[in-house]
């Protein structure tokens, strides 16, 4: 006798071995992950992405004040360039020297652009490496197979008989009885109406289908009364 049980999904035999059982195993899995970790992998994202732009941030504003800083110096060391910062950018200078000295400014500007759009570029493109660190940060922990929650799960007791399969069964079983004896009796409502109808009939008599009223007994004639 093959002691192995058929598959619980189809009910075909357990050989050749049966796909359903495995593939509704997956979906349970995928189903299980999403319900317990969906919530904590959200927590964890947040956390790794809220850091790891933080350090983005902060690097890109180092390169770049370092930048600036060298930046405003080779505008400092430009011959006049104290006096046309000083009038405004009208100073009272030859035409020439005034062109050479706005030629030298506006390229020190378009290399000050170029060099931020590099900084933030160079910043951008170790965020792989960054958000890699920050997830190395988060623990997750698996328990010990001794751990009482694992060999004791509270849905299980010793010989691992599922308990709740066997309360869902009692619970079945007394939800179907009571429908049984529920069904076999008539509703106390029923009862009482039929009661009340029994006290409120009394004076009645029943022929077939149709209630009578009961005979009226007769007064009794007095002598005095009867005609002659």
């Amino acid at each position: 006798m093959d002691a192995a049980p058929n598959c619980a999904i189809c009910n075909a035999p357990a050989y050749p071995e049966c796909p359903c059982e495995s593939e509704r195993l997956q979906i349970a899995v995928r189903q299980a992950e999403t319900r317990a970790m969906d919530s904590r992998l959200a927590e964890i994202r947040d956390w790794v992405i809220s850091h790891a732009r933080k350090h983005i941030l902060n690097a890109f504003e180092r390169l770049t004040s370092t930048r600036k800083q060298a930046h405003a110096a080779y505008l400092a060391s430009l011959p006049n360039y104290s006096i046309y910062m000083q009038y405004s950018g009208h100073p009272p200078l030859h035409p020439f020297l005034l062109g050479q000295l706005q030629a030298q400014i506006s390229e020190a500007h378009a290399e000050l652009k170029r060099g931020i759009d590099a900084d933030w570029r160079a910043s951008v493109v170790r965020y792989p490496e960054v958000l890699d660190y920050f997830y190395s940060l988060v623990e997750v922990r698996l328990p010990s197979d001794r751990a009482q929650g694992v060999s004791q799960p509270p849905f299980a007791v010793s010989g691992y008989v599922d308990k709740g399969y066997e309360l869902s069964t009692t619970t079945k079983e007394k939800k179907k009885s009571r429908r049984d004896r529920d069904a076999s009796s008539p509703p106390e409502r029923d009862r009482r109406s039929r009661r009340e109808s029994t006290k409120e009939d009394h004076s009645y008599t029943v022929v077939g289908r149709t209630r009578i009223p009961p005979m009226v007994p007769t007064p009794p004639i007095q002598p005095g009364n009867m005609r002659r």
